[in-house]
């Protein structure tokens, strides 16, 4: 669905999102799997190729956030953008530090998909600018994690450092934030931010009074 003039979210266990201009630039590639899902929707819905896809933004490291990486590098020839402390997990396999169950499924995962590294063309880092959205480096989900930002459209895109559920914004569940401290500071970065749409990594956008219900939310951090 359109959720902001432009920008499209595909809904799946981790959500992607297609910013389209003259360019697309896709944030995330979901699951190994939804390469297939994602082309059609662009050829589809958008009436657009693949190869319009030029930049393919990544929010952090995550099977679910990239496992579909590889695939949609091919298929549509797009540079890949990830922030420089992440991009190890991606490029080279990396193996990431993980909490109790989640080491447990990210190892099954890759050995049922047997996800293949992927070469990095942009190595994002604080304070850089792409396609319009400023990039915030937020360590604390993982040590590469970002959130983008852009002041014109007043829309942030947070990955999986925050979620929305009963009106409000929340924070990850404590088992994947593996660097807590990390993270409260981190989101700190966003504080006088002027918003109108917060889309997250796993739930449903924000679109009804995202700056009060962000600031709300920050004044809970410790």
């Amino acid at each position: 669905m359109e959720v902001v003039a432009g920008i499209y979210q595909i809904k799946g266990v981790a959500n992607v999102y297609l910013v389209v201009d003259d360019d697309i630039m896709l944030i995330d590639t979901g699951l190994p799997g939804s390469s297939s899902k994602i082309i059609k929707y662009v050829k589809e819905n958008l009436k657009r190729n693949p190869q319009d896809i030029k930049t393919i933004v990544i929010t952090h490291h995550h099977f679910d956030h990239t496992g579909s990486l590889d695939k949609l590098k091919i298929l549509s020839g797009a540079q890949v953008a990830v922030h420089s402390a992440d991009a190890p997990y991606i490029s080279e396999n990396k193996k990431p530090v993980e909490m109790g169950f989640m080491r447990y499924m990210v190892n099954l995962i890759k050995f049922i998909y047997r996800t293949k590294p992927v070469e990095i063309d942009i190595l994002l880092n604080d304070g850089d600018v792409i396609n319009g959205y400023q990039v915030i480096q937020t360590p604390g989900h993982t040590p590469g994690s970002i959130c983008l930002y852009n002041p014109q459209n007043k829309v942030l895109i947070v990955g999986d450092n925050l979620g929305y559920s009963k009106d409000k914004i929340v924070s990850p569940p404590a088992n994947l934030l593996p660097e807590p401290e990390k993270y409260k500071k981190s989101m700190k970065k966003l504080e006088n931010l002027d918003v109108e749409v917060i889309l997250s990594g796993h739930s449903p956008p924000v679109t009804n009074e995202a700056t009060s219900k962000l600031d709300e939310y920050l004044k809970d951090i410790n």
